[in-house]
């Protein structure tokens, strides 16, 4: 990289990068894609010194659609972990521009244990899984195991993992479980139970990657009715409502050991008559904006209350103070229509009138009141089932789907896996992800393989295969399983 300029005797002289002040090329550096930050650090080694500061990676991702706010752990990562990561941001995003996606790897391993499959996901960076299931015979009181492992990604990348046998008996994962960054980078999940005396109970589960090791340092109890839960970062909140239809949560916020509360309060919070009655009610925690809030989303009424700061631990329980929304959304009709998901600092994922409907709440906005709402029509559509075998991300969307083979094969049904991006107000078609050249002579409803997990953050899918034995007796089936991983970037 130089610049030209003319001399007095009208020949040209050239200047290094050196000689013009930092400010000037950072602020070049503002209008850049981080491919173009990346090449222009490889022109030569002032450049390359300029591009590798940190206070510009950062910039870089204060500025990105999603990453800062959906991973706000990545704002304490050091500059080649956030440049890494916007790579991987960008490099998908230019893949899903294409008209036929190619992975780049592919693994797969047998996930064969003794018990009864309760869920497996990612860890957020997408190197290590996280198993729950059930096992009589490891432990006879059918108590819960967990197992994180590191599966291995070819030579020289050995498998690793490691098993934790819990008191108590889980529940299976659900989305707003986890697992999730704390503001301190360890990986958390909150599990939850109902217990024989009626009670429900939580654990947090801290799953240390380094060493690495499986603890529950925290488990709580409540015997209230709870609608629903949250967890995200430090803070854990659940919600009741009262016979005389008063709507309370409970917040909490870890402490640095993830064994106790820094703080616990409980509150009320305003909710509009006929919002706070039988309706399904789910809840938010978005934590990245200027004062972190619970989102409250049912059906009818979508509302955001920040979290109060100055409240003490001992508050009268009879006296809570109320809560009042600073941001409210109703819908155009009637309702919103059948929630499917709900992303930490994303968007609110709904089903109505065989749309898929991303509503994106603005809760920053100088403007009250601010969203987007972008729409996604499956092609052919599908009927809107709660069992809709499709796997939602943020960013994107992974379902089956089963084509005619051609003529001459043994099966007329294959597999594959179709994908898309979010829309950005505007329709766009599913496209073959990857042919799975398998075949399978039953309907295409009778696949056995299941889109598991996607991480945003590497770039990679998790599939999950089922094999049975003895199908022919249902008394003496036992099912393994076959884990595939693809890599994308």
């Amino acid at each position: 990289m130089f610049v030209v300029s003319a001399s007095q005797h009208g020949q040209h002289a050239v200047h290094s990068p050196s000689k013009f002040v930092v400010d000037v090329w950072l602020v070049i550096m503002r209008y850049l894609s981080v491919l173009d930050i990346v090449r222009l650090g490889s022109t030569c080694r002032t450049l390359h010194e300029f591009a590798s500061l940190r206070h510009v990676w950062r910039d870089v991702l204060f500025q990105h659609r999603f990453l800062d706010q959906c991973y706000p752990h990545l704002r304490s990562c050091t500059a080649e972990d956030i440049r890494h990561q916007l790579k991987t941001a960008a490099r998908l995003d230019h893949l899903w521009t294409q008209s036929s996606i190619v992975p780049k790897h592919l693994y797969t391993f047998p996930l064969d244990f003794p018990g009864v499959f309760q869920g497996l996901k990612f860890l957020p960076g997408g190197t290590w899984l996280v198993l729950l299931f059930h096992c009589r015979n490891l432990n006879p009181s059918r108590h819960s195991n967990l197992c994180l492992m590191k599966p291995s990604t070819g030579a020289g990348f050995p498998a690793v993992s490691t098993t934790f046998q819990s008191e108590m008996c889980w529940l299976p994962f659900l989305d707003q479980d986890g697992p999730y960054k704390s503001s301190r980078g360890d990986n958390l999940i909150l599990l939850r139970t109902k217990c024989n005396d009626g009670s429900n109970a939580f654990g947090i589960v801290h799953l240390n990657t380094k060493i690495p090791s499986i603890t529950i340092p925290l488990t709580f109890r409540t015997n209230m009715f709870v609608r629903n839960y949250a967890a995200s970062g430090d803070y854990i909140v659940y919600g009741w409502i009262t016979a005389d239809r008063r709507h309370f949560l409970r917040i909490m916020q870890l402490n640095d050991n993830y064994d106790g509360f820094r703080k616990d309060m409980t509150v009320e919070i305003d909710c509009p008559k006929g919002h706070d009655g039988k309706l399904r009610i789910r809840y938010d925690l978005r934590l990245s904006g200027r004062v972190p809030c619970i989102l409250l989303v049912s059906t009818r009424l979508m509302a955001a209350y920040n979290i109060p700061s100055n409240v003490p631990n001992s508050v009268d329980a009879n006296l809570p103070p109320l809560l009042t929304p600073f941001w409210q959304l109703r819908p155009a009709a009637v309702t919103f229509g059948r929630f499917v998901k709900l992303f930490h600092e994303g968007a609110i994922v709904s089903l109505y009138e065989g749309q898929i409907r991303f509503i994106r709440p603005h809760l920053d906005a100088s403007e009250p009141n601010t969203y987007v709402i972008e729409k996604y029509n499956f092609d052919p559509p599908r009927s809107q089932s709660s069992q809709w075998p499709c796997l939602f991300s943020a960013q994107r969307i992974f379902w089956r789907s089963s084509l005619h083979n051609q003529k001459g094969t043994t099966s007329p049904w294959q597999t594959t896996i179709e994908t898309s991006a979010v829309p950005e107000n505007v329709h766009r078609e599913g496209r073959v992800l990857i042919d799975l050249q398998e075949t399978q002579t039953s309907a295409p409803s009778a696949s056995t393989r299941i889109v598991q997990d996607w991480d945003e953050l590497s770039g990679r899918l998790c599939m999950r295969s089922i094999q049975s034995r003895f199908t022919q007796d249902p008394r003496c089936r036992k099912t393994t399983w076959r884990v595939t991983l693809v890599d994308f970037v």
